[in-house]
């Protein structure tokens, strides 16, 4: 990942040490060795630091509402999800995702993550 931002208002400092910054929501609900639990609750305008995925994760919408996810190479995503909808994300052994997340809606977004650490 470059130093350098795509995105003009991303400051590059915050940005080169995303590659480093694992939390991935904003409050730490449970971590063993076998799971990381995260609540995320953001604003409308609210953003999440750059950070890091490590690991396969899923996350569950708790309140629906629309979002955008700008990623560390400069690609743009936007969408909704519904409360109650799941995600996985699988990442290989070594892989990473780096982004961000804009609650881009008019309500508090809120989901529950769950980062997933060692073999059963």
């Amino acid at each position: 990942m470059s130093a350098s931002s795509p995105f003009p208002d991303v400051d590059r400092d915050e940005l080169a040490a995303a590659a480093t910054n694992y939390t991935v929501g904003t409050t730490l609900l449970l971590e063993n060795e076998r799971v990381r639990v995260w609540d995320l609750t953001l604003l409308p305008g609210e953003s999440t630091p750059f950070h890091c995925h490590r690991t396969t994760y899923f996350y569950r919408c708790d309140s629906g509402g629309r979002w955008r996810v700008r990623s560390a190479e400069g690609e743009v995503v936007q969408g909704k999800d519904a409360a109650g909808e799941v995600t996985f994300h699988d990442l290989a052994p070594g892989e990473v995702l780096v982004h961000e997340l804009t609650n881009v809606g008019d309500a508090p977004l809120r989901y529950t993550t769950i980062e997933l650490l060692g073999p059963r």
